[in-house]
Formats: C-alpha cells, structure tokens, sequence
C-alpha cells in the first residue's frame, strides 16, 4: 500500500529530478531545459500553502512516485498541477481517488468556483485523466510553450462537481 504525505521539498526534488519523459518534456516546455529542481520544488512548495499539495509513496519501494496539488490564481480560481516519475502507473488510482475525495472537495469548502491547468495538447494521456475527473478542455492555448508548443486549457467548475460533498 501507498502512503501520502503533505508536500515538501526533499522528495518533490526527488520527483523532479526523475521525472517521466512526457512530465519532463511538458515542465521544460514552460521551464526551459535543464530546469532547476530545488528552486521549483521550492517555488511549488510556497503555491501549495494556499491550497495544498500531496506527494504519493510507492508502497513496495517507499519511493516518493507523484505530486498533485493546488494554487490560489485569484481568490475564486485554483491552478492545479499533477506530474511523477516512472512509477506513475502504480499510485496513478490513489492520485486520483485522492483528488476526488479530498483535494475537490477542499476547493470547493474552501470558495473556489473554478480550477484549471495546463497540459501540452499532445498528451493523450492526460486529456483521458482529466476528464475522467470531470475536468473539460475550454481551449488550445497556440505556442504557449517556449519551443512553440500548443498546450490546452482544461477546466472545471463547481457547479459540475455534483459528485463531492463541498456541493450544496
């Protein structure tokens, strides 16, 4: 079994440092290559304290596999963020059953109407996950990355969170 923890840097550095291929190509398209993994897993640290972050241990391995987490962008709106290591296919269901029981439900108590993130338009994977959480693509953000990548907004609102208790 997995554990999760609240985030903090040393193994959010660890995720960073060995990411998948598809997270790293997706950070360092926002990121530049050869990105800094302290000072994001810092930076990221700091954006969590206003709405939370988690990181996800492989169980077998006690490897510290997926981050997830969330951002105030305004006081109504949450920027939400997921990536791991090779190891994502093996906690990929308590990151998910995580986010539909608490981190969702933890937005909408705490007065978000909306959250979104941004994903390179080319992952599949992620538009499959996304919307299997009731997260919609609204947009195709063209060249937004730094190499010209075209990422795609997704988004939900809370009045499509019907499933989580934070609803009236």
């Amino acid at each position: 079994m997995s554990k999760i923890t609240n985030i903090d840097p040393e193994p959010l550095q660890y995720i960073l440092a060995n990411l998948r291929p598809e997270d790293r190509e997706e950070i360092e398209a926002v990121r530049g290559q050869g990105f800094d993994t302290l000072r994001i897993a810092l930076q990221i640290c700091q954006l969590a304290t206003t709405c939370g972050g988690w990181i996800f241990w492989r169980g077998d391995t006690g490897e510290p596999s997926a981050v997830i987490g969330a951002y105030a962008m305004t006081p109504a709106v949450a920027g939400c963020w997921a990536f791991g290591t090779p190891s994502w296919p093996r906690v990929v269901q308590g990151v998910t059953r995580h986010a539909r029981r608490v981190m969702v439900p933890a937005l909408l108590k705490a007065g978000f109407h909306r959250a979104e993130c941004r994903a390179l338009t080319k992952r599949e994977d992620t538009k499959l996950w996304l919307t299997s959480l009731g997260w919609r693509a609204e947009a195709v953000l063209s060249e937004f990355g730094i190499r010209h990548e075209d990422f795609t907004l997704f988004a939900w609102l809370a009045d499509e969170q019907t499933n989580h208790p934070g609803q009236p």
